[in-house]
């Protein structure tokens, strides 16, 4: 007879640390399209989609956002043209339907002033329908209605739809894809290297989740400690700048961060160290992100607004000013009476300037 414990159960790690190429490429396609709305995102993306025509970047839009929720996966895939095969051998009408179950199960945006209930068969017979539901859900300005309009089309065409995602997604990956994972997936396995030496076990999941990416994380977005999740999947890309990606497999929460080296690791990855600095400076080198840090040094905690008027700049360039900073961490945002305010966080200007240092004058 086998002893008792011959056999045994594989134990599930609750921290993964692991490459997604096909997580990853999705990603940048969504960064592409928020390119004008987000700065301090890796040059790639911006070269990459300046190098489209108005006519491919429509497209781009319509497939990454229009069907976000067709394209985006829902578990681990061997690499992207395996992705790729399995969207072209899919059912038109199952991926159509993803897009579709999704609204109608997703809650509605803050602030929404009405509910409108609907079914699968209401959001395709009428397109203003459609579009109303969208702006009730999502919020008028999250949604473009000149992409949506043509989601509305292509979605009573499930056969054309597929078509149309098919077809764009290949031309990105072997115009411009394959050879840039090529070139990054080398820095990325030593991102996943150098934390996957790391003894979680005594770190909650917010320390993890910190630990890993750099970034405080806000419980009230992100429940990282709902009882629904069962493990933390971190992700690094070379693309996403300071901000983080966020994706879903079954019980498992996925984010994706821009790739680093943990403190104090003892494996040297010169690629990664650029990488990590260059998001850093790169929040500093424009002249407005260092006027809003100097108001708020002098000032103090300011609101959004105070900071719009006093450097008399638009809501829209506060905004995407605002969240870089933020994103890199030297502004620590929270809600006060219903605004966003911001406080200088003097500890991550410490930190960059001895992360300089550091690379800079090593032996």
């Amino acid at each position: 007879m086998p002893k008792p414990d011959a056999i045994v159960m594989p134990e599930v790690s609750t921290v993964d640390i692991r490459l997604d190429s096909v997580q990853t490429i999705i990603q940048s396609m969504v960064l592409m399209g928020r390119s004008e709305e987000l700065s301090g995102l890796s040059s790639w993306i911006y070269e990459t989609t300046n190098a489209l025509t108005p006519e491919q970047k429509t497209t781009h839009n319509l497939v990454l956002i229009g069907f976000h929720y067709t394209v985006l996966p829902t578990r681990l895939w061997k690499d992207f043209p395996t992705y790729l095969a399995h969207l072209e051998n899919s059912n038109p009408i199952s991926l159509r339907d993803n897009v579709l179950n999704f609204y109608i199960s997703f809650e509605p945006c803050d602030g929404a002033s009405k509910q409108i209930e609907a079914t699968s068969e209401m959001l395709l017979a009428d397109v203003d329908f459609f579009m109303d539901y969208l702006r009730t859900k999502f919020g008028e300005d999250s949604i473009d209605p000149k992409i949506e309009e043509i989601a509305h089309q292509l979605l009573n065409d499930p056969d054309q739809m597929q078509q149309v995602i098919v077809s764009h997604l290949n031309f990105m990956w072997e115009e411009f894809f394959e050879a840039e994972c090529e070139r990054i997936t080398p820095m990325l396995t030593d991102a996943v290297m150098a934390f996957e030496e790391i003894d979680y076990r005594n770190m909650s999941r917010e320390e993890t989740a910190k630990y890993i990416t750099g970034n405080d994380f806000d419980e009230e977005k992100w429940d990282l400690n709902s009882k629904e999740i069962s493990q933390l999947i971190f992700v690094p890309s070379a693309h996403i700048g300071p901000y983080l990606g966020r994706f879903q497999y079954k019980n498992s929460l996925g984010v994706v961060f821009g790739a680093r080296l943990p403190e104090d690791t003892k494996i040297h990855a010169p690629d990664l160290s650029r990488n990590e600095i260059n998001i850093r400076l790169s929040a500093l080198a424009d002249d407005v992100r260092l006027h809003i840090l100097q108001l708020i040094a002098e000032e103090g905690e300011l609101r959004s607004q105070e900071i719009m008027e006093s450097l008399e700049i638009s809501q829209s360039a506060s905004s995407r000013h605002l969240k870089q900073l933020s994103a890199t961490g030297y502004l620590i945002e929270r809600r006060c009476s219903g605004a966003k305010c911001y406080a200088l966080n003097t500890e991550r200007v410490q930190d960059t300037l001895q992360a300089v240092a550091a690379f800079l004058l090593c032996d």
